[in-house]
């Protein structure tokens, strides 16, 4: 125990209402041989008293004088982790039984990945179940689906210690951190989401991702515009406009035909040049332009562009597939708000 494999770590704020769940779920692990490495950044609840109720050897609790944020209390977890392995867990969130059992046998039998997620559900401040989520398992569909967006549940990913160590949050991403630091890793090492369900994420008011909606999409957009240097892909600043509003989904900025028009020459611009690199699913790639630019024309009323568009000549089957899926989904949604 003086050397522990995993470090799990914990940052905590506020959390009284469901930090004894969170710990609770660590503590009972199949797997024995961890530290729940536990950081109180300036709690002014019973988070505090909660964490010191217990007695078990392997909880480390570190304070910060003052609340200093997500970045902090995370950087602060890996320096004093101690364990060749880094689990994450979020305060309010569970751990799945088997959940670090699996994935320490995954990392210690492949040694060519430095992290792996697993799938995940989501569930109510009850714990009710609210839905299974499900993210690409393969490397090259994970690098592909991070170049437009987070395809890991922090509280489900599992990172080689000495990675994590090197690489760190970085503070200017005080929101979005998670996804900043698996898009970095992911150009460096191989990773993976385990195809199984190793945590129980909770959606409540609040989350980070609601309470700092408008700061986490700001930036989003600094992460996204470094993915397009990085992809050495050269944009206009009209093109980063479209960029950025696509990858939000921001329905209203595209709501008539000349904002529309722009979007379908810049997602086949970037799909193109996407496509003639290698390392990147092309596949996934034009599946996840489709099924957004679909959501976009519906919901800006641009029906007529959801047939008539050069993303459908690019693949008239892979399209309409795409398109009688998201109809379909939309009228069973619209069923079961009339059953409710």
């Amino acid at each position: 125990m003086n050397c522990p494999l995993v470090s799990v770590i914990m940052p905590v704020y506020n959390s009284s209402k469901y930090l004894k769940d969170a710990i609770n779920s660590i503590l009972s692990q199949s797997y024995k041989n961890i530290e729940l490495v536990i950081v109180n950044d300036g709690s002014t609840d019973l988070s505090r008293d909660i964490i010191l109720s217990y007695s078990d050897p392997r909880i480390r609790l570190f304070e910060n004088e003052r609340n200093s944020g997500i970045v902090y209390s995370r950087n602060k977890g890996l320096q004093e982790a101690r364990g060749k392995y880094i689990a994450n867990l979020d305060s309010d969130d569970i751990a799945l039984p088997g959940r670090i059992e699996k994935q320490v046998d995954f990392l210690e039998n492949h040694a060519d990945y430095g992290m792996c997620g697993t799938f995940f559900f989501t569930m109510d401040h009850n714990g009710k179940l609210l839905k299974k989520r499900r993210f690409p398992t393969d490397h090259t569909k994970i690098k592909t689906f991070l170049i437009l967006g987070n395809c890991f549940c922090n509280s489900t990913v599992m990172i080689r210690a000495e990675l994590a160590k090197e690489l760190k949050y970085i503070e200017q991403y005080y929101v979005g951190e998670d996804y900043e630091l698996f898009y970095r890793i992911s150009k460096i090492t191989k990773v993976a989401n385990l195809p199984f369900y190793g945590t129980g994420y909770r959606e409540h008011d609040s989350n980070i991702s609601n309470a700092k909606l408008s700061e986490m999409l700001a930036i989003v957009n600094k992460i996204n515009g470094q993915i397009l240097i990085d992809l050495n892909i050269r944009v206009s600043e009209t093109d980063m406009e479209i960029h950025r509003n696509f990858i939000n989904s921001n329905i209203v900025f595209f709501n008539n035909d000349i904002r529309i028009k722009e979007l379908e020459n810049w997602l086949i611009k970037f799909y193109t040049i996407i496509k003639s690199k290698i390392g990147f699913d092309h596949i996934l790639i034009y599946q996840l332009i489709t099924d957004k630019w679909i959501v976009i024309t519906y919901n800006a009323g641009q029906y007529q562009k959801l047939f008539f568009n050069n993303l459908f000549k690019l693949n008239k089957t892979f399209y309409l597939i795409r398109l009688i899926k998201r109809i379909f989904e939309r009228v069973a949604s619209q069923i079961r708000t009339l059953k409710n």
